[in-house]
């Protein structure tokens, strides 16, 4: 159990607001602490007001994710229902005359909060991280590429990894895709990126923190560096392109 998680929860005024808005502690933030390697740690977890004047819950994404993995907020509205919202940028829909990007609203309906519960397949693994929005904005078909190619084993290889998107400059400000294995498992699971630089159609990065028979250079990304997942930090990774393009854990 993750005590220091649900202390910064009871500090923030997040679970008494939860009594307050009658969201299930138990079921619904509880949980999020018994694993110290949750995503949920890195949020902002706050207490804040609804458009409406009520009570509210927010759990922001850390600064690097922002835009693209949901913001996610609880309250309960005047007839006394308790409900959950979840906001991101983009892919941009409206933005305004003057540039401004928007904030819209996903059709989402029940209280669990997004990355709670394991997937039960590879491809909900990439609709809860928002993979299928990336992959068509960087111009790609995420089942035919991410998917398809790989075996019962690999699919499930793919599951246990934590998905996300991460716009970088060097993707000429558009999304990156991530794959992270356990990082306790780097010198042999690789973590992956995905991208177009605005140049190249597509790019595939492949990373293990030892050196084998494919890896052509050496890289190391500092702590706090910025649009970075933070899984990343403080270690020298060796790289290299993979021209297929395909996911290159598929050797289960």
């Amino acid at each position: 159990m993750d005590n220091d998680f649900l202390s910064v929860l009871s500090a923030t005024g997040v679970l008494k607001a939860a009594q307050v808005i009658g969201l299930d502690v138990e079921k619904y933030l509880v949980p999020l602490a018994i694993r110290s390697d949750h995503s949920y740690r890195r949020y902002r977890w706050s207490v804040d007001y609804h458009l409406s004047g009520v009570l509210m819950i927010n759990a922001l994404p850390p600064e690097e994710e922002v835009g693209w993995t949901p913001w996610e907020r609880w309250f309960k509205d005047e007839n006394g229902i308790t409900h959950k919202e979840s906001w991101v940028l983009y892919p941009l829909r409206a933005p305004t005359a003057l540039g401004v990007s928007k904030w819209y609203k996903l059709d989402e309906h029940d209280l669990m909060p997004r990355y709670l519960l394991d997937t039960t397949s590879l491809q909900n693994q990439l609709h809860r991280a928002r993979i299928y929005e990336a992959a068509k904005i960087i111009g790609f078909d995420a089942d035919e590429l991410l998917v398809n190619p790989l075996s019962n084993a690999g699919q499930s290889y793919y599951q246990r990894c934590r998905w996300v998107v991460i716009p970088h400059i060097l993707s000429d400000d558009g999304p990156v895709i991530y794959i992270l294995p356990p990082m306790n498992r780097s010198d042999e699971w690789p973590w992956e990126s995905w991208y177009t630089d605005g140049k190249i159609k597509l790019i595939h990065h492949v990373h293990f923190t030892k050196e084998n028979n494919k890896t052509i250079g050496s890289w190391k990304e500092f702590p706090c560096a910025p649009q970075r997942p933070p899984e990343i930090f403080g270690v020298t990774w060796y790289w290299y392109d993979d021209d297929d393009l395909l996911p290159a854990a598929n050797f289960i």
